[in-house]
C-alpha cells in the first residue's frame, strides 16, 4: 500500500480554499446587507463629499462664510448680535416667499 502524500496535501488545500471562500463571501454579503462600512465599523455618511454653500447667510452679503461652526456667517456679520442676525435672515426669507 503506497501513501500518496501529494494527493493528501492537495485535498487539504482544496478544503481550506473552499472554507476561505465561504467565509469571505459571508463577510462581504453581511457588509452589503448592513450598508457600506469603513474599516472601523462605522457607516460612511451619505453627506460625505458634498459641496457646502459657503456664502454668508446675512441678506445682501456677498462675502464667504466661515462655515457651519460659525452659523455660515462672514467675519463681519459674526460680530453682530445673534438676535439681530436671526431677525434679518427671517425677514429676508419672508420677503423671498412673498415675491
Amino acid at each position: 500500500m503506497s501513501f500518496n502524500f501529494d494527493r493528501m496535501v492537495d485535498q487539504i488545500a482544496d478544503v481550506i480554499a473552499v472554507r476561505a471562500l465561504e467565509k469571505i463571501n459571508d463577510r462581504i454579503q453581511g457588509e452589503m446587507r448592513d450598508g457600506a462600512t469603513r474599516k472601523n465599523g462605522r457607516r460612511s455618511s451619505a453627506l460625505k463629499g458634498r459641496r457646502l454653500d459657503m456664502h454668508c447667510r446675512y441678506p445682501g452679503c456677498k462675502n464667504r462664510s466661515k462655515g457651519p461652526r460659525f452659523r455660515f456667517l462672514c467675519e463681519e456679520h459674526l460680530k453682530l448680535p445673534k438676535a439681530k442676525v436671526q431677525a434679518a435672515i427671517a425677514k429676508a426669507e419672508k420677503a423671498a416667499k412673498a415675491a
